[in-house]
């Protein structure tokens, strides 16, 4: 029989304290204070927070204690369409934000609650064309900034905040096709950036304008083919890394960085039996895992609806009805190994 050295690479130690919970993970020590052996433990859970006031598709961006939900398709009671509303999260509870400039909804947006950029999106009914809108939120207002150089809609994938941002792949209309092409924000005006591996939309994305991560998405329009692809970008270019462990699409993203984030409720696309998920994945930027976590409501893909870190996200104006918001909370504590 193997012996834990062989295996792990490291005796056993006896300390008279624990190691930091957040040093332990694979270790196993034998405390002589307590005569107990220990390890750290990682717990991940998902938890209701605060009803939203509004039932809108926002996009979301900020973190689980300072949020910003704006835009939107708007499905009432009565239903408005496309919208410019907006609504804060402090943590618990939802309250009216800023209105914004230019009705959408199709849309997405990143960065901080004080600095934040909606981006995209349909304009609205009855021809729905996309929009190249860029608006900036700092905490009180939107203010329309720079245009995108072309229309995009399909939640276009972002990484950033809005100063330093980027844009890629997306549809250029509610019907159309994916593209591959990519947008870098600075300095006030846009550029073009090397072009996404192939033409996608609804990828999960993290990160920032130099340390990105995009995977999975959807490669034709409506919506049939979905892929299991992820690829990093470093400010300049874009690698294959680990596929996700499912083709799929719509996972929620901007919750993390490129080597340590956490995706949730990605579909395997409107062809499958089932198309709803629960599912949370964690990445540790070389490998992805399945977190015993789950959601309480299944969705059709969360996309720009899910925001924060990989210790503390959240999901909110996604489903139907979009009043619901879940907190995921991950942590690691030190624990006493037992026989049973």
């Amino acid at each position: 029989m193997a012996t834990y050295k062989e295996i792990f690479g490291k005796k056993i130690q006896s300390l008279a304290s624990d190691i930091p919970a957040a040093q332990g993970a694979g270790q196993i020590w034998y405390n002589t204070t307590s005569g107990n052996f220990k390890t750290s433990v990682i717990t991940s859970a998902w938890s209701s927070g605060g009803a939203a006031s509004n039932n809108a598709s926002a996009s979301l961006s900020g973190t689980q204690t300072a949020a910003i939900a704006g835009f939107g398709y708007n499905y009432g009671p009565p239903e408005t369409g496309a919208t410019t509303i907006s609504e804060e999260y402090n943590g618990a509870s939802w309250t009216a934000g800023g209105t914004g400039n230019t009705p959408r909804y199709q849309l997405n947006q990143s960065g901080p609650q004080t600095a934040t950029m909606a981006l995209g999106g349909a304009a609205g009914a009855p021809t729905m064309p996309a929009a190249n809108a860029a608006e900036d939120y700092n905490g009180t207002s939107w203010t329309t900034v720079a245009t995108l150089p072309a229309t995009r809609a399909g939640s276009i994938p972002m990484c950033g905040p809005s100063d330093t941002l980027l844009a890629t792949g997306g549809n250029d209309n509610m019907s159309g096709e994916p593209i591959d092409t990519t947008f870098e924000f600075s300095s006030g005006a846009w550029t073009t950036g090397t072009s996404y591996p192939a033409p996608q939309n609804q990828m999960g994305a993290v990160g920032t304008q130099t340390a990105a991560f995009f995977y999975g998405g959807s490669s034709d329009a409506p919506g049939g083919t979905v892929t299991a692809n992820t690829f990093d970008y470093n400010g300049t270019s874009f690698s294959a890394d680990t596929a996700l462990p499912t083709a799929s699409r719509g996972w929620g993203g901007k919750s993390g960085t490129a080597t340590a984030c956490v995706a949730a409720c990605g579909s395997p696309g409107p062809g499958s039996p089932n198309p709803f998920s629960n599912t949370t994945l964690t990445w540790d930027g070389s490998a992805w895992s399945t977190s015993a976590a789950t959601t309480g409501n299944t969705y059709n893909g969360v996309g720009g609806n899910m925001s924060g870190t990989n210790a503390a996200s959240l999901i909110a104006h996604s489903g139907s009805p979009r009043l619901n918001t879940e907190e995921y909370t991950s942590a690691v504590a030190v624990a006493t190994v037992t026989t049973s």
